[in-house]
């Protein structure tokens, strides 16, 4: 009996790895490194549905490649069904390849071709229009799958009444920022806009990210002007997060500096417009709300809640303290691993063209070129697609964001956004600090001398990009410090020492040293409560401008006392930020001045006048 049970339970077990075992192994299956690298975006009667296929490295005689067309998709969750192989409907047709037949080239690449017809002649007949799933596997001679991919069929005729409305996007501060894993240049991202005029983009970029030469270069630039490029701050910058610190000086000529530059670039979309991609929170948008923004285009992560599917259509977008006008950018259907640029585009046209035919309530969709993970290639191949789909209206996103609002229950469809992203407020004294010692070292230099300077001045304005770490914005920072600490010290005040005033005016020499190789400015103060300056316009301060070497100042005091007091003598920035040094003297004036000289005088002449007085009487007595 135990042997009996012992030998159920093992072969129980048995079954069960095995189909654990193939479970795994067709998990592993997959595309099997089968891939579409190139296909028809669209196809009607008459014409053939063609796809390039990259075969598996090692193929053998007798493979061979099932190609299986489902029934068109009825709505948009079949489609996303079938983009993995789930929901695909009904069997239209089926039609099996060997390898010889299709005769793949030296690198492992075929193409099927299929003639399209809506009869029963020779060719696969597809009878309307419609979205097809269309299934590719690869099996062995003995029926072992290798491998499997998916794509649809986009048969065009007689499409809907409406047109799908579509805005687009791009995002090219992401695409082309040095953190994305494979960044293009923007040379190619111009090719493809170029390659597609009719089509509006709606461009978010910013001049740190490209060629300089680009802005000088007048024939670089946008080749249609239904392509805009959104008014951003020369470099990336978290605008809410400077404007909390008091930098708002500092945003505004970020944002002058870079509308300017990117006007050579392009048409500049208008500047209550705005596109946060995923970047936008409570806080950014309060902060552009003050500046002018009214309309704004976001994804939906920048949504709280997050909806399970985006608007299709403007809509209010609601922060603490204002309400903008906002377009949801649309998730269009997801990467697959074996994916290529032409695969991905088109199962993304694909979705597209399954929202045209399926949904009837006029939606307007919004996308985004320029993630990371989709390049030119792709965005070409996708707008591509776009112009050949005749169910597709391609809009202005900053046109048709102030179109009709989406309405439910009578009143505008209304999103709260999202709170800020980070409560932490950035400490930007040390910015701050290196701000204020290079502008009182820029006053003491002329502008023949300032270049270097006013270029570190540039470094300390993009030093608040976004970009940049901390640890790079603190050495900056501290370094700017320490070279205005270093240039002003070739300064030398007169050390302290005694002035000896004979008269009550006197003409006293001061001697300074400049030790830089450029003429300084300075402005003197000499400063006691018992002197004036009589040079000076208001009693205490000029400006001098000290020559390389000793330079030799004289100055009319004018003492208002006698005795030995002390006064202070400093040299500042001309703007008043920086004091350059700083020594005491001891004044000694030993001539009476005019007060004392007065009542010597008053007190010699009551003397005279008492003497005389005296001296009658005494007179008098005598007689």
């Amino acid at each position: 009996m135990n042997i009996q049970r012992l030998l159920t339970a093992s072969l129980i077990g048995f079954v069960i790895a095995m189909g654990a075992s193939n479970a795994i192994g067709a998990a592993e299956v997959g595309s099997g490194g089968m891939q579409i690298f190139h296909q028809s975006s669209t196809t009607r009667v008459g014409q053939s549905f063609k796809m390039d296929l990259q075969l598996p490295g090692v193929v053998t005689a007798g493979d061979q490649i099932t190609v299986t067309i489902h029934e068109p998709v009825k709505n948009e969750v079949q489609f996303l069904d079938s983009t993995v192989a789930e929901n695909l409907g009904g069997v239209l047709t089926s039609l099996r390849f060997d390898l010889a037949e299709l005769r793949p080239d030296a690198w492992g690449r075929a193409t099927i071709d299929l003639p399209i017809t809506n009869s029963k002649s020779e060719g696969i007949r597809i009878a309307r229009p419609g979205v097809y799933p269309v299934s590719i596997e690869m099996r062995t001679a003995r029926q072992e799958l290798i491998g499997k991919v998916s794509t649809h069929l986009i048969r065009t005729g007689d499409g809907p009444s409406q047109k799908l409305r579509l805005a687009v996007v791009a995002d090219l501060q992401t695409a082309l920022s040095s953190s994305n894993s494979g960044p293009a240049s923007i040379d190619e991202w111009l090719d493809v806009f170029s390659s597609h005029p009719s089509i509006p983009v709606i461009i978010t970029l910013h001049p740190t990210l490209m060629n300089q030469d680009l802005f000088t270069d007048t024939s670089v630039k946008l080749g249609s002007t239904n392509h805009e490029v959104v008014r951003n701050s020369f470099t990336p910058i978290n605008e809410a997060s400077l404007v909390d610190a008091g930098l708002r000086g500092e945003v505004s000529l970020l944002l002058d500096m870079g509308s300017e530059q990117l006007a050579r670039f392009g048409t500049l979309a208008p500047p209550t417009f705005w596109v946060g991609h995923g970047r936008a929170d409570e806080a950014q948008l309060d902060v552009r709300w003050d500046r002018g923004i009214r309309e704004v285009v976001v994804k939906a992560v920048s949504l709280s809640p997050i909806p399970e599917k985006s608007p299709r259509g403007p809509v209010e977008l609601l922060t603490s303290s204002s309400t903008l006008r906002g377009l949801v950018i649309d998730d269009l259907a997801p990467e697959q691993p074996h994916d290529t640029p032409s695969s991905a585009a088109h199962r993304a046209l694909s979705h597209l063209a399954a929202i045209a035919l399926t949904d009837q309530s006029n939606p307007l969709l919004t996308i985004s070129l320029g993630s990371s993970e989709r390049g030119p290639e792709f965005a070409d191949l996708f707008l591509a697609g776009i112009e050949n789909l005749e169910w597709l209206d391609p809009l202005s996103a900053s046109e048709t964001i102030n179109t009709s609002l989406l309405v439910e229950g009578g009143q505008p469809q209304q999103f709260r956004i999202r709170t800020r992203l980070s409560s932490s407020t950035r400490n930007f004294a040390d910015y701050r600090e290196a701000v204020r010692h290079l502008e009182a070292l820029r006053s003491m230099v002329r502008d023949e001398d300032a270049t270097t300077y006013d270029q570190l001045s540039d470094k300390l304005l993009l030093s608040l990009s976004s970009d940049v770490s901390e640890l790079e914005q603190r050495e900056l920072w501290g370094s700017t410090v320490d070279l205005v600490r270093l240039e002003t010290s070739l300064v030398d005040i007169p050390p302290d020492e005694s002035i000896q005033l004979t008269s009550q005016k006197a003409s006293v020499p001061f001697s300074f040293q400049n030790r830089a190789g450029i003429p300084l400015r300075v402005e003197l103060k000499i400063i006691s409560e018992r002197l004036t300056v009589e040079d000076f316009d208001d009693g205490e301060s000029t400006t001098l401008v000290l020559d390389p070497g000793v330079t030799t100042h004289r100055f009319r005091l004018r003492a208002l006392g006698s005795g030995s007091f002390p006064i202070s003598i400093e040299l500042h920035s001309p703007n008043g930020g920086l004091m350059i040094g700083k020594a005491q003297a001891a004044l000694r004036a030993t001539t009476p001045t005019g007060v004392g000289l007065g009542l010597t005088i008053g007190a010699a002449v009551f003397l005279a006048f008492w003497w005389l007085v005296d001296s009658r009487r005494r007179k008098a007595r005598q007689v």
